[in-house]
């Protein structure tokens, strides 16, 4: 039995290849193009050795691995745009940064996390740093909608419900919805994803949160704080050299308006009936 793989998927492009001769299993993997590494393993019989390459197999496939057929060509891979691998980066810090990503709503700490996201990029060149920024403010600018306000004012707003009918004060200060943009981003991105397409994600069950506590001020300094952890005798720079090369982004909202006026009263009730109904019960014990 032998089988051949690849992985392309977003910045990979690595190959694993896996045969089994008798109750030998020899594996060579590394990035395509090049000869890699070769590692053998010998099991008890045949069938041993074929079982748990199946299993190794499966894994890999789970991992976004592909299979080339046997004298089969690999395809070359598709150069991403600088764009697409600052996206790719700056999802991977916020999510390998955060260890309780599938824990309950208690267990996270957003000052961890934070702490944690720091650290990560502190490892990565000036350069890198900069796309974290760059890409940092164009998906808090990404967030700024009249819907992304009115999940604002839903979670963090006053309220009372009369007649069954919860009826929220419309107020959000302009730094505080930035800071909420922030925290909804630490969620990672397939939460950004589907919180964009439609803001009654956030009560679909895929995601759990305190509600009590819906502001991450601490993202906006990430990059600086991390290139001052190498850097101590420099100024922090990040955030004033994305501002000079990038001055369209316009993450606050100063110079851009919504597509339209955030609702609030009694009409976030009738426009989002499951998810006021469900965070207003939360909101009110």
């Amino acid at each position: 039995m032998k089988r051949n793989f690849i992985n392309q998927k977003e910045l990979s492009d690595k190959f694993w290849n896996i045969e089994c001769s008798g109750k030998i299993q020899t594996i060579s993997f590394g990035k395509t193009g090049t000869k890699g590494r070769e590692t053998v393993k010998e099991y008890a019989d045949e069938k041993e050795c074929l079982q748990e390459s199946e299993k190794l197999i499966a894994q890999k496939i789970k991992k976004g691995y592909t299979e080339i057929q046997e004298n089969g060509e690999i395809p070359q891979k598709i150069e991403l745009s600088e764009n697409e691998k600052a996206d790719i980066y700056f999802w991977d810090a916020i999510e390998k940064s955060n260890k309780y990503k599938k824990a309950h709503w208690s267990e996270y700490d957003i000052d961890e996390h934070i702490e944690n996201l720091t650290d990560h990029l502190s490892k990565f060149g000036k350069e890198r740093m900069i796309l974290f920024e760059k890409t940092l403010q164009e998906k808090l600018s990404e967030l700024y909608t009249a819907e992304i306000a009115e999940l604002s004012i839903i979670l963090e707003c006053d309220f009372k419900k009369e007649n069954g009918v919860y009826i929220f004060d419309d107020y959000l200060s302009d730094d505080g919805f930035i800071y909420f943009r922030c925290w909804l981003l630490l969620k990672g991105k397939e939460f950004f994803e589907d919180i964009k397409a439609d803001i009654q994600s956030f009560v679909s069950g895929k995601y759990s949160f305190d509600v009590a506590d819906c502001w991450a001020e601490g993202l906006l300094y990430v990059a600086d704080d991390a290139y001052a952890q190498n850097h101590e005798d420099e100024e922090s720079i990040i955030k004033d050299t994305v501002y000079e090369l990038y001055p369209e982004n316009d993450y606050d909202g100063m110079n851009r308006s919504m597509s339209r006026k955030p609702k609030g009263g009694a009409d976030l009730h009738t426009m989002y009936p499951k998810l006021v109904e469900e965070i207003g019960e939360l909101r009110s014990k």
